[in-house]
């Protein structure tokens, strides 16, 4: 009867699952765990099955030994093959019915959803963090899961997919649930802090970024590595510390784990991140920082603060990346003053460039200020129309604005100010970035939102603009209408399918276009 039972749930289990699959790397140990922990062959051959709720309870079963099992089965619609499984697991806490006193195991298994039978196990202890936030997934998150998620990502049970996702709503494959179930160890608690590097250094420095890359999706701690079994054991730190570069140059996003530092005792090496306390959450006790909630706001504080050194500020959108805030930054100052991020991501600096005062950056840019608001004078009547203003503005400034060509013959004689809008404004005479700065002041002065795109046009690095016109985005390239004005402009309000000639970052500037 025993070998009948067990015929038919290997059959059960297989019918729906894939054919038979090598598991994951990232869940070889979890693999090797299932072996010694006796789990059957039908999960095992399928690492990559999606699991009902009968096949989940089945696992846990299995993972605590299958033991043995007394008491009456609580649900209505559950017999034979999980019937064990089912009992157990209702007795451990693990599982609920569905509210009709049914169990329904053909029903699939969302993430989130096996966190919250772990939970309960657990007791469903209080939580409380801002830990869900770091993942550009968390508002898909479940109102009564996120207690369960909270404190499995803070368990480092459920750490993070592709894109910093802990995809709440997919379902949890043998292979997911069998990496949380070692990493739980019955308790749900890490099993081991210490990671075992093997094998040469490249080996090893491959195992190492695996265990840094998931520490940093979650905003967590990596574990100490042993290298005692390595090849080579002298120069970890500086081996660590390339492997740490290597991660934040292949995915910038990750800039927020802003600086690593290394100790080694004998073969223990510990990696240590520094993070930005906006994705930790652990801003210094009393610091007080302007909220921001978006690229726009950041823009927008900037820009009232150019008179000071630095403002401080508390970012409240855990999902801003800090190469689009520093991009982002860029459209403040004028080419006079460089706006950025600091090191933690706690202020915004404003530091003069080009060796010039901060005085005198200041007073550039009241100058461009004086001269915008005397064109606008010139060329702006009541009752225009948005796209009036724009094609009157545009006009000006392709009309009188000369290139520098110095910047092809010798570019060392050339002023900065030809890159800047007072060059455009004051000298009529100016580059790409003269030109494109030189729209925005004035569109913006316009009352028309207004943004600088950089990028490459045929090949060479150039600046243009992007402006919202009745709600609607376009381009327009004043750089490349320069004296066409009788001929028709032909970068004027074209939309990003017709900008072949250009490459830049179209995401990004949506991101950006999307925060106005």
């Amino acid at each position: 009867m025993r070998k009948l039972v067990a015929f038919w749930l290997t059959v059960l289990l297989l019918l729906s699952s894939a054919a038979a699959a090598a598991w994951p790397s990232w869940a070889a140990e979890a693999q090797n765990w299932a072996v010694e922990q006796g789990i059957s062959d039908t999960f095992l051959s399928a690492p990559s099955m999606k699991l009902t709720r009968g096949q989940t309870v089945q696992l846990l079963y299995e993972a605590a030994g299958s033991p043995a099992v007394s008491g009456e089965m609580p649900f209505t619609d559950v017999s034979g093959v999980y019937k064990n499984a089912v009992i157990w697991a209702a007795a451990q806490g693990y599982v609920q019915g569905t509210g009709d006193g049914k169990f329904r195991t053909s029903a699939s298994v969302t993430r989130q959803e096996f966190a919250a039978m772990l939970y309960r196990q657990a007791g469903q202890p209080d939580v409380s963090g801002q830990e869900l936030h770091y993942f550009s997934d968390w508002s898909e998150i479940a109102q009564w899961a996120q207690d369960a998620m909270l404190w499995c990502v803070q368990q480092e049970l459920l750490q993070g997919k592709a894109n910093d996702r802990l995809a709440p709503t997919e379902t949890i494959t043998t292979a997911e649930a069998v990496v949380v179930l070692q990493r739980a160890q019955d308790d749900g608690t890490p099993s081991d802090n210490t990671v075992h590097l093997s094998g040469d250094t490249d080996a090893a420095a491959e195992q190492m970024s695996k265990h840094l890359q998931s520490a940093i999706a979650a905003v967590q701690q990596p574990p100490a590595f042993d290298v005692s079994d390595v090849s080579a054991s002298a120069g970890w730190e500086i081996t660590a510390k390339n492997v740490y570069y290597a991660l934040l140059s292949e995915d910038p996003s990750y800039k927020y784990a802003y600086d690593m530092s290394v100790t080694q005792q004998g073969n223990i090496l510990q990696c240590t991140f520094s993070y930005m306390p906006y994705r930790s959450g652990n801003y210094p006790q009393g610091f007080q920082g302007v909220e921001v909630d978006g690229l726009h706001a950041l823009v927008t504080l900037a820009q009232n603060n150019l008179t000071q050194t630095s403002v401080n500020i508390r970012i409240t959108d855990p999902s801003l990346t800090v190469d689009d805030m520093n991009n982002a930054l860029q459209q403040v100052g004028g080419g006079y003053l460089l706006c950025q991020l600091n090191r933690d991501g706690t202020a915004i600096t404003i530091t003069p460039e080009n060796n010039m005062t901060r005085e005198a950056c200041l007073a550039r840019l009241e100058e461009i200020d004086r001269m915008a608001d005397e064109l606008l004078t010139e060329c702006i009547r009541d009752g225009m129309t948005q796209r009036e203003k724009v094609v009157a503005i545009y006009t000006v400034i392709t009309d009188r604005v000369k290139y520098d060509r110095r910047y092809y013959t010798d570019i060392s004689s050339m002023p900065h100010d030809s890159q800047t809008a007072y060059g455009a404004l004051h000298d009529n005479l100016a580059i790409c970035g003269g030109y494109s700065q030189a729209i925005q002041v004035l569109f913006e002065k316009a009352g028309i939102p207004c943004l600088t795109v950089q990028g490459q046009m045929r090949s060479e690095n150039h600046m243009w603009n992007i402006a919202q016109i009745d709600g609607e985005w376009a381009y327009y390239d004043a750089t490349s209408d320069r004296g066409m004005s009788k001929f028709g402009f032909v970068h004027f309000g074209v939309s990003e399918d017709e900008m072949q000639e250009y490459v830049w970052d179209a995401e990004y500037v949506q991101r950006l276009t999307d925060s106005w």
